[in-house]
């Protein structure tokens, strides 16, 4: 695990900071001399690098944070279909002209979840969406509920999994055998732990017709409120995990 992290910390990390510090510096000494159009090519890379720095280690923190039994839910009742849209504006640059196809029933009862974490789930799931499958092909996000459960799934149309891959896609530092897609191999990880702090489960399989698909069944945990029209959300009771 330690050769791991370090060959993350080497590679993954440097990467990003490389090419922030390169645009950076072409932009300080050469400011007079680049064009308009090249000067915001550049701030694009700077930005977009910065953000892929930030994911990294804040996946990172969040293992830290899951390993130690420092995780505290903040739940709230929230529309799901409000943390769908929240993460899809989050990766809206990095999904760019990829077709995006939801399906969230009206009727999908509120869930009493801890909106960052969960968001920070669908934006892993999301993200090794487009970073695992062509860039044309298109991801599907669906919902149903039960008496007991709201399942949400997060589902593409790429290579699929590994055959008897389908649990260890959710342990630290596993990569599968994609080449030359960067990362830690942290995200699916957290994501299980995040899902399990809120008592669900998640689950990975192949799609018929091709593809691999995330399944998260989340518990209906108590009863939500009854909101008026353009009232705030409530705050669900905090909860304590470890």
């Amino acid at each position: 695990m330690r050769n791991t992290l370090l060959s993350a910390v080497s590679h993954d990390l440097r990467t990003p900071l490389a090419a922030i510090t390169g645009a950076a510096t072409a932009l300080r000494d050469d400011w007079a001399s680049v064009s308009a159009g090249e000067r915001a090519d550049l701030l694009d890379t700077v930005c977009q690098e910065a953000e892929r720095l930030e994911r990294l280690v804040a996946n990172l923190l969040d293992m830290t944070r899951l390993e130690a039994g420092g995780l505290r839910l903040k739940r709230e009742w929230v529309p799901l279909e409000e943390l769908v849209g929240a993460a899809l504006t989050r990766l809206d640059a990095k999904l760019g002209a990829r077709k995006i196809v939801t399906s969230l029933p009206a009727d999908l009862p509120l869930v009493s979840v801890d909106p960052v974490l969960l968001q920070q789930v669908l934006l892993n799931l999301l993200e090794n969406a487009a970073k695992y499958t062509p860039p044309g092909s298109p991801i599907d996000i669906w919902a149903e509920a039960t008496e007991a459960t709201v399942v949400l799934c997060v589902g593409d149309r790429g290579l699929g999994i590994g055959a008897g891959d389908e649990e260890r896609v959710f342990e630290k530092f596993f990569r599968g055998s994609h080449a030359g897609v960067s990362g830690v191999g942290l995200g699916l990880a957290i994501c299980r732990g995040i899902v399990e702090a809120h008592g669900g489960t998640i689950r990975a399989e192949n799609r018929a017709g091709g593809g691999a698909m995330f399944r998260i069944a989340l518990p209906i945990v108590g009863r939500a409120p009854a909101l008026p029209p353009d009232s705030q959300t409530p705050l669900a009771p905090e909860e304590a995990t470890s």
